[in-house]
């Protein structure tokens, strides 16, 4: 669970999960990928997506403290991750994307 900021001001919260895939061409090879889900204040919800690796482009970003959203108010989103007990609460209110 991440908390999504612009100029300080929290804007939502980022749920994500990780689960475990096969694959062509070599279906006995588990990957993992990870899915996640804007969660605006306002109460929008944005589509689950996914990313998975080689890149890992979503990973490396929230790493970074920073998420890239298309956005009205500009693609970039300062990233936080959510202390336990917060991240508990935010959990039971949003679940898993």
């Amino acid at each position: 669970m991440w908390e999504l900021s612009r100029n300080g001001r929290a804007e939502a919260f980022l749920t994500t999960t990780v689960s475990r895939m096969r694959g062509f061409p070599f279906f006995w090879v588990k990957r993992e990928w990870l899915w996640y889900q804007v969660n605006w204040l306002d109460g929008r919800r944005d589509d689950p997506d996914e990313d998975y690796g080689p890149g890992w482009r979503v990973v490396a970003e929230l790493e970074q403290g920073r998420f890239e959203h298309d956005d009205v108010d500009g693609p970039v989103l300062d990233a936080k991750l959510v202390g336990t007990a917060e991240r508990d609460d935010l959990w039971q209110r949003y679940g898993p994307p």
